[in-house]
């Protein structure tokens, strides 16, 4: 459960710009500020079934557009290939670049 909310999070933050305004907000509340659906439902003033209703058609969107665009799919994959390059020895220039691009690219740096 952990990780799909994760994962949609994570999707809402890529694709959240295409959902519409009350959608992106019902997502945000739902899952970046973790407010249960009559939490939400007092807020914007719908039923707790309206609530879940269009939370689960958003999500749809976002799974929807990460089946076809695979943004995520990718960001996982360059976060693999970051840290199996700077578990190899690199020259101090060589491991700041590599930095440079997961911080570009906005992934997180391993903790060392």
């Amino acid at each position: 459960m952990f990780e799909k909310n994760l994962q949609l999070s994570f999707l809402l933050d890529q694709y959240g710009a295409v959902l519409g305004e009350r959608h992106r907000t019902l997502l945000d509340y739902y899952y970046n500020q973790d407010l249960s659906l009559s939490e939400i439902a007092a807020e914007v003033g719908i039923s707790r079934q309206g609530v879940r209703d269009s939370i689960k058609k958003a999500e749809e969107e976002l799974l929807f557009l990460e089946e076809r665009l695979h943004l995520h799919q990718r960001a996982l994959q360059v976060a693999d290939a970051a840290e199996a390059l700077l578990r190899m020895p690199l020259a101090d220039d060589q491991r700041l670049a590599v930095e440079k691009l997961i911080v570009a690219a906005g992934g997180n740096l391993p903790q060392k």
